[in-house]
Parts: C-alpha cells; structure tokens; sequence
C-alpha cells in the first residue's frame, strides 16, 4: 500500500461502519499535486524622475523689526542739570597702601619689582631706582634659602594739591548713548585674594611666597618721591538728586586711579547744581563726566610697611 495511504487508513477504519472497508475500492495510483505553471516575467518601468519644486518668491516677507536700544540710565527732561566749571579744586590729604611684587634672589637682594594695581601710576615712577638700595632677608623653604616674588605692602601718607579742571563737559546721559565700561571698585583689601596662589607663569627656581616657611623679613628698603606735576581724564557717571547734590559717582572707562575717584567724590560732595526738570518739578537725574583734571602730587611719605605671604604674581581672577 502507498505511504499516503497507509497514513490515512486508520482514521477511515474509525469513520466507517463494519464491514464497509469491502466496498472501498483499492487506489492503484498515488497522489500527487497538480503541475505549477513558472511564472511569467513581469517588466517594471523605472519612474521618470520627479520635478523640483521650485520656491515661489514671498513679496510679502517682513522684515524683522529693530528694536532701538535706549540708556537704562536715560530719563526724558524739559531742562538737564547745570554746573558751571568748578574753580580751585580743595585739597586731599590721606593715606593709602602700595603693594609691590619684588623678586628676590637666594641671598635676599631685590632684581625687579612691579606695583600692582597701584592707588596713583605715578607711583611706579620711582620704583625703578629704589630696586638697587632694597634688601630683605632671605627667603626660606624647609630651612633652606629659595628664590621668591614676595610681596611688600608700604604705607603712604599723601597729599594732592593744585587740582584744576582745565576742560569740563558735564552733560545729561542721552537716550541712545552708548554703555561705558564701569570701573569695579573694591573696599579694602578683598581684591587680594583673586590672585592666584602660585607664581604665574612658573617660573624655574621660583617658589611661591605662600609656600615658604614664612614671609621674607624687611631689611632696609628706601623709599623717596619727588613731587611731580600731572594730568588724569576724568569719566565718570554722576546721579544729581532733584535738590541739585552730587548723590553717586560710578566712575567710568579708564578712570581707575583709586586716590583720584576718593578725589573726585570729595570735590563733588561741595557742588551744588541746578536739578534737572520735568513736568515742571526738579527731578533727579543721571549725567556723563568727562573733564582734564591737572593736579600736583605734593607727597608721598612712607609711614609704615610690612612683609605679606601672599602672591601678587600672576593675573588677578574678576
């Protein structure tokens, strides 16, 4: 019997009644599944390639608007404030710290010296020719004596004197005029502590003034200064109350010398202006400073000095 049928012969047996198998008629030739005609071969067209698009112009594209930028300090005015340039100038007597770097070799004599940030640049003037007369003990590192930039705070009595505005433009801050650069002011001594604690850039043989077993003790260091005529441009910001006083000063652009905005703050504490108006009321206001001040530097006198173990040497972090 074919396997086919062999296969399927006990389910029929269970299907049928008895003796019915002798009236089923032997199958002579085996199943098999009708013939499959191959497939006929279909012929694709490749797409014909798309059109671009093409960008229709916008005629009716907007423009993106300007917004024009206006002084945060600007207010409008119907009369600004007035000054008339000021006549001679009172004095300023006090006293202020200059710091200098000095680099010291192994033995304790000075090779070079910077100020740093100094209260008046002319007070660099003399350093040059105070370098050679200037001696410190020597500097040590575990015993042993280091080259090192220590760091020597003097202490100066000073008087500036003759002070005169030889021009003076004092004029209310304009709706469109543009910001200047504010001065960042510090009090004390803070400023100090952003700069960094090692030398920087390294230098060979150098160490750290923080890193030595104590500061460079003083020796002898001279200090003398001639007095010297000058000239400074003043920038500053200046906000005039509705009774025509000088309320604040925010100096400006390179105007940085601290002894002369302590100055300048003195000088306009004494002015008394006309207040600026609108809607017919005296109104405060702030105005741009921008005046040649011509001063004499009449001393500066060495009151004091000391040794710190901090590092000027490098690039201060605002």
């Amino acid at each position: 019997m074919p396997r086919a049928l062999t296969l399927l012969a006990p389910l029929v047996v269970v299907g049928l009644a008895p003796g019915a198998l002798a009236q089923v008629p032997a199958v002579a030739t085996p199943l098999t599944a009708p013939p499959v005609a191959a497939p006929t071969p279909v012929a694709v067209t490749a797409p014909a390639p798309l059109r671009p698009v093409e960008a229709i112009p916008d005629t009716w594209r907007l423009l993106p608007a300007e917004v024009p930028a206006v002084h945060p300090l600007w207010r409008p005015l119907e009369t600004p404030p007035r000054l008339e340039t000021p006549g001679p100038l009172p004095s300023l007597e006090t006293r202020t710290t200059l710091y200098v770097a000095v680099k010291l070799s192994e033995n304790g004599r000075a090779a070079e010296a910077v100020a740093v940030e100094p209260p008046l640049r002319a007070f660099t003037t003399p350093i040059p020719g105070l370098i050679p007369r200037w001696r410190f003990e020597p500097a040590k590192k575990g015993g042993k004596p280091v080259a090192t930039w220590a760091t020597w705070a003097v202490e100066l009595a000073v008087e500036l004197s003759k002070g005169l505005f030889s021009t003076f433009d004092l004029k209310p801050v304009g709706k469109d005029e543009p910001l200047p650069k504010v001065v960042p002011e510090v009090a004390g001594d803070p400023w100090l502590a952003k700069f960094p604690k090692s030398v920087t850039p390294p230098e060979p043989g150098v160490v750290s003034v923080e890193e030595l077993d104590a500061p460079p003790e003083l020796d002898s260091n001279k200090w003398s200064f001639e007095p010297a005529r000058l000239r400074a441009r003043v920038t500053a910001l200046l906000e005039i109350s509705e009774t025509g006083a000088v309320s604040r000063i925010v100096p400006t652009g390179e105007f940085d010398e601290a002894l002369l905005i302590a100055w300048l703050r003195k000088i306009a504490a004494g002015w008394r202006l006309s207040p600026a108006t609108a809607g017919g009321k005296p109104v405060a206001s702030w105005a741009s400073l921008d005046a040649t001040l011509d001063y004499t530097i009449a001393s500066a006198k060495k009151k004091g000095e000391r040794s710190i173990q901090k590092n000027l040497r490098g690039p201060r972090a605002d």
